[in-house]
């Protein structure tokens, strides 16, 4: 497993994982997970990273980084002030690996600090989620009125962590157990009557008020300059829009695309995080 580190920044707290291979480069790789995922979303793909240091992210409200204060949303801008925050730093420029959410955020990034992203690699991610114009004003009164009736301490409990397991793996994507158990054992903790909670926001859990459109999108895109690596799992959330997919890649001024076996979290799951740890490796490698 990974040491625990802290970024302290001027306006919250970011834990994280890193891990720090015997005779070590100087390469240095970022990561950033998904949507109520946290940084144990990397500790499969991290032991084949062997030539490299490796720091992956638990994003403001998920795992064990501190909360948004009372009346925030969690907006995909204020994870790239934190992550840009977290950059700056150190000197040093990063290969910028994202998942899922974490790919939008790593992507934003790549756009707005070009000097702190020596490459970026997103998984099973190619976009920042969009909205149209029309559907706009109900967008942000859906979310505004649940903001409003939110009532802390309002926690979905469990009487022991195993069932916690059971449940991750029949979530929005499926999960294998092992993979499962990775997330639980960071996301969840024990109150003091012995019942099981997630560590994660609830909030997190709310719609987003406000989504980009694609003029907006495809501007973002346009700006990522650096080397770009896209891996897309064949049965991940793609599986039923590859035009999508294509339509994206070819909006990049430097892209590899590929597509590789596995689910959503096909970085995480033990049969397949090894050929995405190869062709990150790969990528590094020759780039």
């Amino acid at each position: 497993m990974g040491n625990e580190i802290v970024y302290k920044l001027a306006h919250t707290e970011i834990a994280a994982m890193q891990w720090l291979p015997k005779n070590t480069s100087d390469l240095k790789i970022l990561s950033l997970h998904g949507w109520l995922d946290n940084a144990a979303s990397f500790s499969n793909l991290s032991p084949h990273f062997s030539h490299f240091s490796h720091v992956a992210l638990d994003l403001a409200g998920h795992g064990f980084s501190q909360h948004r204060s009372e009346g925030s949303f969690y907006h995909l801008w204020d994870y790239v002030l934190d992550v840009v925050s977290i950059l700056n730093q150190s000197k040093q420029s990063v290969w910028l690996v994202g998942h899922s959410m974490g790919g939008a955020v790593a992507m934003l990034v790549a756009a707005i600090a070009p000097d702190k992203v020596r490459g970026l690699i997103i998984l099973d991610n190619m976009e920042p989620l969009s909205g149209s114009v029309e559907n706009r004003v109900t967008t942000m009164q859906r979310a505004v009125n649940k903001m409003a009736k939110y009532r802390k301490n309002r926690n979905t409990s469990y009487q022991s962590k195993d069932s916690m397991i059971l449940a991750r793996m029949d979530g929005f994507t499926k999960l294998s157990k092992q993979a499962s158990a990775f997330l639980v054992e960071r996301g969840a903790r024990q109150n003091d009557d012995g019942i099981w909670l997630w560590r994660h926001d609830n909030r997190l859990t709310f719609p987003s008020p406000f989504r980009m459109d694609e003029e907006s999108i495809e501007a973002f895109i346009r700006d990522i300059k650096c080397p770009t690596l896209a891996l897309i799992a064949n049965d991940g959330i793609y599986k039923e829009n590859p035009l999508l997919v294509e339509k994206r890649a070819a909006q990049f001024s430097w892209i590899k695309l590929k597509w590789l076996e596995g689910g959503h979290h096909f970085h995480l799951e033990p049969d397949t995080c090894f050929s995405v740890a190869t062709e990150i490796q790969q990528f590094i490698d020759q780039n």
